[in-house]
Formats: C-alpha cells, sequence, structure tokens
C-alpha cells in the first residue's frame, strides 16, 4: 500500500510539473488563440449566412434562411463549431503539444534528466498523458464558453435547435429539432465526451514520440495516420477496414445530439476508443522502458 502511494506522490508530482511547464510557455496559449480565431470565423460566417444571404438565393433556401435566423442561439452555435473543432482543430493543436511533450524534450535532454532522479518511466508518461488530457479538456471549456457567450450575444442565449441528426448519425437524412429544454444538458455532455476522444489522439502522439524521439518525425507520421483514416472513414467500399480506423470512434460525443441519447452505441464507441487509447500508452511505456535515454 506504501508503495502504491509512493508511486501515485510521484505521478500527481510529475503532473503538476507538467502542467507548469505548459502554461508557462507561450506555446502553451497558442491552442487558445486558434480557438478564439475558429470561433470568430464562424460566428462571421453564420452572421452574414443568416442576415446577407446571396442575392442568387432561390425561395426555398431564403425560407431555410428564416428557419436558421429563428432557430440559431448560443447552444446550436456552440454546437455547430464542435464539429470542426473536435475533427479538425483540436487534433492539430492537441498532437502538437503531445508531440513535443516527449520528442522535444528527448532532442533537449529534459527527458533523461527527469528520469535520472529514480522516477519509474511509467510515471512519466502517465503524468504528460494527465497533463495534457487535462490541456485538452481546458482548450475544449474555453471552446465551450466562448463560442456559447458569442452566439447568445449575437442570436440568443438558448431555444429550440435545429439538428440534421439521422444524416449526422448515418440513419436517413432528415431534420429535426431539439426542444431547449434539453439543450444545455445536451451541450455539456457533448463537449465531455468530445474530450473523452481527445485523449486518444494525445496517446497516439505520446506513442509515436517514444518511438521516433524526434519532433518532426513525431508530428508528421501520425498526423498523416489520422488524416489517412479519416479519408479512408468516409470512402465507399471500405466497410471491412473502417470498423478498425482510429477516427471511427472520435465522434463518439455525436451520439448525444439524437433526440433520445443513444447510450449503447455510445458505449460501444467508448469502449474501442477506450482500448485504443490504453494500447497507445502501453506501447508508450514499454518503449520508455526499454529506450537507451
Amino acid at each position: 500500500m506504501s508503495k502504491l502511494l509512493e508511486k501515485t506522490r510521484q505521478i500527481l508530482f510529475l503532473t503538476d510539473f507538467e502542467l507548469k511547464k505548459l502554461f508557462r510557455q507561450k506555446q502553451g496559449y497558442a491552442g487558445l488563440a486558434v480557438i478564439i480565431l475558429l470561433v470568430a470565423l464562424c460566428a462571421i460566417g453564420v452572421y452574414l449566412r443568416i442576415y446577407y444571404p446571396p442575392k442568387h438565393v432561390h425561395v426555398p433556401n431564403k425560407f431555410f434562411g428564416q428557419m436558421l435566423k429563428d432557430l440559431v442561439n448560443g447552444v446550436s452555435f456552440s454546437l455547430t463549431v464542435l464539429l470542426p473543432g473536435i475533427y479538425i482543430l483540436l487534433p492539430l493543436v492537441v498532437g502538437i503539444f503531445a508531440a513535443g511533450s516527449f520528442a522535444a524534450e528527448f532532442q533537449n535532454g529534459q527527458v533523461r534528466t527527469v528520469s535520472l532522479r529514480s522516477v519509474p518511466r511509467l510515471s512519466i508518461v502517465l503524468a504528460k498523458f494527465i497533463a495534457l488530457s487535462f490541456y485538452s479538456y481546458v482548450l475544449l471549456g474555453v471552446m465551450m464558453v466562448i463560442s456559447y457567450a458569442c452566439g447568445a450575444f449575437m442570436f440568443g442565449a438558448t431555444g429550440d435547435i435545429l439538428l440534421f441528426g439521422p444524416a449526422f448519425l448515418g440513419k436517413e437524412a432528415g431534420i429535426y429539432i431539439m426542444d431547449g429544454s434539453i439543450a444545455y444538458q445536451r451541450l455539456f455532455l457533448a463537449y465531455f465526451f468530445a474530450g473523452y476522444a481527445l485523449l486518444s489522439i494525445v496517446a497516439m502522439f505520446l506513442m509515436f514520440s517514444a518511438i521516433f524521439k524526434k519532433m518532426t518525425m513525431a508530428v508528421v507520421i501520425p498526423m498523416g495516420i489520422y488524416f489517412t483514416s479519416y479519408i479512408l472513414g468516409a470512402l465507399p467500399f471500405m466497410e471491412s477496414l473502417q470498423r478498425f480506423l482510429p477516427t471511427r470512434y472520435i465522434m463518439v460525443w455525436k451520439y448525444t445530439m439524437a433526440q433520445d441519447i443513444m447510450w449503447d452505441a455510445m458505449l460501444s464507441d467508448g469502449i474501442f476508443l477506450g482500448l485504443y487509447t490504453v494500447s497507445y500508452l502501453i506501447i508508450a511505456s514499454v518503449i520508455m522502458n526499454t529506450s537507451d535515454l
């Protein structure tokens, strides 16, 4: 029991050290700046589409534009921003930071210095993973707050939400309106499970950082794998392969957007995503234990 407590203290100490490094460096705030830029561009795009539609818009599109004007609000806008954020932007940001957390420190010798202090290398891996996971949730929290505040200021705080849920969930295309009484619940659930998806990205980049130990390789290769997986997941005739792709389960948060939350599908995808995450961390730990630092 005493050994377990000692290891826990070591991990907590190392996690605190990693968090201080993240937030004391100017690069740590680069992700926040990128999120602000994303929210600003999305807000401008939605605002122009609603209030200044193209002159050649047909009557059905004008009706659709009026419907958007009535149903877009802070919650729906925040959920809209989440889609490009979780699929493209945030994986890029946290992936680069995760790669730098190992690869850059392998190159400048920081990992070697820490490992000389009789600290288990597994603790180093776990501390970096926990710190980067916390950072991922901070980025998501900032994105949710800023996008909601921006949407509430421009379009109203809350109300019913227009969703293209069936097509988004892999069923027949269609539109439905989510009642505003559950809007905040779905907003928090969507962002929470989006953060859970990001943990797998963090673990994958940590694994490749431990493997290659060079910043360029640790960024380019997992990024290439991620986008290749994303492309294959969208191609027809790839159904037998798609179930094994790491990006197949990134959108686990989408099930909160159904009229009735699809808990069974969410649990299934969440388990597979968790298995990927644990596998990445195990590989990273084994490589760290066998590496000559």
